[in-house]
């Protein structure tokens, strides 16, 4: 009885502790100041120019790539994939692949593929 107690309790816990808000697969419904956590290697630039050099590249970690969405831009199709340039505003600092810190409350142009979900989105 104990045993099963304990596995109950075990299996709520770990819910609870690993819960994390919606995902989202389809990006249609993010729009201006919605957030949202990626947990994919997404380019990043600085410049809101299409054409600009990308600056950094995010690392695929547990924490992702927190970010507030500041403009909606266009579709497109960027290496084969389909998906929707964003302009958004980094939420939590984070560790990019040339092994900078980058604080948050910077801003980036980012294409986000259609087939990235996103994790923990607010509207």
């Amino acid at each position: 009885m104990k045993r099963c107690l304990f596995l109950i309790f075990f299996t709520v816990l770990t819910v609870v502790l690993y819960a994390r808000g919606i995902t989202l697969t389809d990006h249609s419904k993010i729009q201006e100041l919605s957030s949202f956590t990626i947990r994919g290697e997404i380019d990043l630039r600085t410049e809101k120019d299409y054409s600009a050099d990308v600056r950094y590249r995010t690392l695929n970690h547990e924490g992702g790539m927190k970010v507030k969405v500041l403009e909606v831009l266009k579709d497109d199709v960027q290496n084969g994939e389909s998906g929707k340039w964003f302009y958004v505003l980094l939420t939590a600092p984070m560790w990019v692949d040339t092994g900078e810190w980058i604080e948050k409350y910077q801003k980036f142009l980012i294409f986000l593929p259609e087939e990235m979900p996103v994790f923990d989105f607010e509207e």
